[in-house]
């Protein structure tokens, strides 16, 4: 990018840290001291905003094993019917399908750290377009997505992470294919089958031997597959759980899973594509995987992800990663310099900072040092 745009870039990452509610052209205008008209245009730019926000995790936690990739679709508030995208998605808030628009949400999580770095966001058309024009299903899009942005995720890490919606065939198939080792959670009454352990005691018979065993039978587990092991969680809360390789009927393939029990008798299936994975890694990359979901919820609360004022397909994806990395950014500064504050507080000192410079500019010829200094500190003590 050139080095105008870059510096307006700035400018407006800085600008959306500082502004209170809603964020649109006109506050930004308002706010960052350029035209409305100016930050339209700009929003027409292409940013590879996957390489600036991929740096940033790097900065952040490194890559490795240690790290994983986390996807999540997002349901985004819009009315109207000329914004490009509008149509009926899931809102997991409401519990029900809506109208409005819908993200992929991409994210690198660190497991050592539990957080998580926003890495971009890709619009999704809606179903009638997918159907009549790219003869797509939701799951398909969903595909073509992690493979369009493959080889900038494989360069982080090769570990994927999703809910229980992705636990299928086509798209866990479709990803291991691509490089990814893909962790997920499959539902309480999978159907699960033990490896074939061949007995010496049988003679031997014509035909093609035996491939599985018995169906796994979650409230009577063969002990002597599965092996039992004490799982701590970030809280301190240990949770007697059991893992073995066994085979997937729906996946139609050898996978790990982690059998944990929870509180009203029931228990949860965790699981990878990677057999050799260690078990605790794999509920501990499920769970961690829920921190994408606050930075979704953040970025709606903080950063203006959900208060887009554009029709426009480019001015919208541009809006949608650039509230993702304001909030990346501003989460860096909160790390470095103010360890102790909040999101919501960092957002105010930002504001009051603000009024404050505002103030100070107007003030006049030869502003009082010691009178500047006195009012930082003071809004500083105002923000924690």
């Amino acid at each position: 990018m050139s080095k105008r745009f870059l510096n307006w870039l700035i400018l407006t990452i800085r600008t959306v840290a500082l502004i209170p509610g809603k964020i649109n052209f006109t506050r930004l205008s308002r706010y960052g001291g350029r035209t409305a008209k100016t930050f339209a245009s700009n929003f027409k730019t292409s940013v590879d905003w996957m390489k600036v926000n991929t740096g940033i995790a790097r900065e952040n936690f490194g890559c490795g094993d240690d790290v994983a990739i986390a996807i999540d679709p997002s349901f985004i508030s819009k009315s109207g019917r000329l914004t490009y995208g509008m149509g009926r998605f899931w809102s997991g808030v409401a519990q029900r399908v809506k109208r409005g628009l819908e993200i992929m949400a991409i994210g690198a999580i660190s497991l050592s750290r539990h957080t998580c770095v926003m890495l971009g966001a890709i619009q999704s058309p809606d179903f009638r377009t997918l159907e009549s024009e790219q003869n797509m299903l939701m799951l398909d899009w969903y595909i073509f997505l992690v493979r369009s942005k493959a080889s900038e995720l494989l360069s982080l890490t090769d570990i994927l992470v999703a809910d229980a919606f992705f636990s299928k065939y086509e798209f866990v198939n479709e990803t291991v294919a691509m490089g990814f080792r893909f962790v997920g959670r499959l539902r309480a009454d999978s159907y699960l089958r033990y490896p074939a352990i061949p007995d010496p005691a049988t003679p031997r018979k014509r035909g093609r031997k035996k491939k599985y065993g018995e169906k796994v039978d979650f409230s009577n587990l063969d002990m002597s597959v599965f092996t039992s092991f004490i799982y701590e969680d970030s809280k301190g809360v240990r949770t007697q759980c059991h893992t073995a390789v066994v085979h997937s009927r729906a996946l139609r393939r050898d996978i790990r899973i982690v059998v944990c029990p929870v509180e009203n008798g029931g228990h949860l299936l965790y699981f990878s594509t990677d057999t050799d994975m260690r078990p605790e890694k794999i509920i501990g990359f499920y769970r961690t995987r829920f921190q994408i979901e606050f930075g979704i919820r953040d970025a709606k609360q903080f950063t203006g992800l959900q208060s887009q004022q554009t029709r426009d397909k480019d001015r919208l994806d541009f809006a949608f990663n650039l509230s993702f990395t304001a909030l990346n950014v501003c989460k860096e500064v909160i790390r470095k310099d103010y360890p102790d504050l909040s999101l919501a507080q960092f957002k105010r000192l930002m504001f009051e900072s603000y009024l404050a410079s505002t103030i100070i500019s107007t003030y006049g010829k030869s502003p009082h040092l010691k009178i500047i200094q006195k009012i930082n500190h003071r809004l500083a003590q105002l923000a924690a």
